[in-house]
């Protein structure tokens, strides 16, 4: 008999995570009710995979990388990882596993200015999580000379403090500390939105070299479309804490199939003189995560909303293999993608 190939799992399955906050009122701090930041995602991150994971400011994509990771506690739902042939419910995990596996999850943040502690040098920056992982001081000075030199700064830089580099360097050096225990799994939240553009360049390129050279899966989230379609294999676009698309990176940006996509993709600047691009300008402003609107929560703004949107939550299908939209017209309506808009705007 012909053997059967064994499909392997993703590395990371997120179901039904749920990350809510409680408002509270007067002095007894009586709860009058809840802020949905991230409300009911369920995906999954194939292993060497970049998954990208966009919307405006507000929608999500932050609270929903720090609670897949436990930074910040889920309030309900799972985050399963699979690697070494094991699969651990990361959000089932007491603190004394929890900290065991941190090793095997890290995350560049946004900010490099602050996210350096400018008291501490540079080598101990990047030595600090082998310390805490009991590595010899012997292994520490070798793995950080080696990490500082693969991200592309001079060894001889390593007693200097953060004030001493720039944006770029000390966003690099960020990378390094993501990188000290050899981790499987990276989110790179809003990793190069605070550096000029040569510089993201830079850092992007870097990220990706790193990806193949230490086998990483990334969940890289931005608001700059263009950054997300050059590094990533797939795009989820997130909307008031839900993930209302995704699908395969060219796929999303040539055929989107959410009202919201679409009007994403057309404010991507159109690198040609010739060409006017016209935006979609959405009405009104991004809900409020404490008062959702009944129904699908995107209704209040889109075009071509009915009835029925302003009653029923569409829930998240495959309308095309591997293309997944939270609309209720997703298989009637004809949206334009980059491409469409390049070929109008032309003409």
């Amino acid at each position: 008999m012909p053997e059967v190939e064994k499909k392997e799992k993703p590395l990371l399955e997120i179901t039904g995570l749920k990350k809510y906050y409680p408002i509270e009122k007067g002095i007894t701090k009586k709860q009058v009710g809840l802020v949905k930041a991230v409300d009911d995602v369920t995906l999954s991150i194939k292993k060497n995979e970049v998954l990208g994971v966009v919307g405006e400011s507000g929608c999500g994509k932050t609270t929903l990388g720090r609670t897949i990771l436990r930074i910040l506690e889920p309030t309900e739902g799972t985050v399963k990882f699979n690697f070494d042939e094991k699969e651990i419910d990361f959000t089932a995990l007491g603190k004394k596993e929890l900290r065991a596996m941190r090793r095997y999850i890290q995350m560049i943040f946004q900010n490099p200015y602050t996210s350096l502690n400018s008291r501490m040098t540079i080598f101990d920056i990047v030595a600090e999580p082998m310390r805490l992982a009991k590595y010899t001081e012997d292994e520490i000075t070798d793995r950080v000379r080696d990490l500082i030199s693969k991200v592309g700064l001079e060894v001889k830089h390593l007693n200097r403090y953060p004030h001493a580099f720039s944006g770029g360097q000390r966003q690099r050096i960020g990378i390094a500390r993501a990188l000290a225990l050899g981790p499987k799994f990276v989110v790179a939240d809003e990793a190069v939105s605070a550096l000029d553009v040569s510089i993201q360049a830079q850092i992007l390129n870097l990220l990706q070299e790193l990806k193949e050279e230490y086998d990483l899966t990334y969940m890289f989230i931005a608001h700059n479309l263009s950054v997300v379609e050059h590094i990533s294999d797939r795009v989820c676009v997130m909307y008031l804490g839900r993930v209302v698309e995704l699908a395969e990176t060219e796929e999303l940006f040539y055929h989107p199939k959410h009202p919201y996509t679409e009007a994403l993709m057309s404010a991507i600047p159109i690198a040609d003189p010739t060409v006017k691009s016209e935006r979609i300008m959405l009405p009104g402003e991004v809900g409020n995560a404490a008062n959702l609107p009944s129904g699908c929560c995107f209704h209040p703004r889109c075009k071509y909303a009915q009835e029925c949107c302003k009653k029923e939550c569409p829930s998240l299908k495959e309308a095309a293999p591997g293309h997944f939209v939270a609309c209720h017209f997703a298989d009637e309506l004809k949206l334009d993608g980059i491409g469409e808009l390049k070929i109008k705007n032309h003409n």
